[in-house]
């Protein structure tokens, strides 16, 4: 039945015009949208089209993206640029970030990250969530598909669950479990199969003592983190690995 829902909305393709922007190419489908790297005036942008019975659906949520976006101003996340309501359509236009998913580099490039790498990164993740907690702002989902890396930037990207933090619903630490998986992620990079015998992360992933437990809290398989602080103290102390 979503599907059919799905099919309601135009599809555009390159070379067609949405107010002043021209679809460049289409970058991806998911449930609240479809995104296009679109050009006005030389310039490359974003297009996010929100989907008409996903709107009507789920109403106000969708624009908690638009709303948190248009309130930030850090350079590794994209600007909100601007809405458009034309010709039934409905969307918005974010700043365009050169670069490539974490998804693309891992999964089609098969990228191996080093550790010396994997602590970088990590480290602009956690000023990037410093400022979004800062702003009472917690991300939610911050995966592969969703963070950019460009020359050793990295870039995070949709904020369509982002949520004003609430400490009955909406809390710091949904990020600190997104931030261990996303980790995780980079770490099996690296790991070679010695045998098929399946086992946890924990088990066959070499680790150091402090990284192990940086992760098991993060996961929150050992005691969760209470603030970000007390997550970047525990980083800070076992970053040296990496020299």
């Amino acid at each position: 039945m979503v599907l059919n829902l799905f099919k309601k909305d135009k599809i555009y393709l390159p070379g067609e015009q949405i107010d002043k922007y021209t679809i460049v190419k289409i970058i991806g489908e998911g449930r609240y949208g479809i995104c296009y790297l679109v050009s006005n005036n030389n310039k490359n942008y974003i297009l996010k089209q929100l989907k008409k019975e996903m709107l009507k659906k789920i109403g106000k949520k969708v624009c908690f993206e638009e709303e948190i976006l248009s309130s930030v101003n850090h350079n590794c996340i994209p600007r909100f640029i601007e809405k458009i309501e034309k010709d039934k359509f409905s969307g918005y236009i974010l700043e365009f970030k050169e670069g490539k998913t974490f998804e693309e580099i891992i999964f089609k490039d098969d990228y191996i990250f080093r550790r010396k790498e994997i602590y970088k990164i990590c480290f602009q993740l956690i000023s990037i969530l410093k400022y979004l907690h800062s702003m009472g702002i917690v991300h939610r989902d911050i995966r592969v598909p969703n963070t950019l890396y460009n020359n050793g930037k990295v870039y995070l990207l949709d904020f369509g669950l982002a949520r004003w933090i609430n400490d009955e619903r909406y809390t710091i630490d949904e990020d600190f479990s997104y931030l261990g998986d996303f980790l995780l992620h980079l770490y099996y990079t690296s790991f070679e199969i010695v045998n098929k015998k399946s086992k946890p992360w924990y088990d066959e992933l070499n680790l150091y003592k402090e990284e192990l437990m940086f992760l098991k809290r993060l996961m929150g398989i050992e005691k969760k983190y209470k603030s970000l602080d007390e997550l970047e103290h525990d980083f800070l102390c076992f970053k040296h690995y990496a020299i």
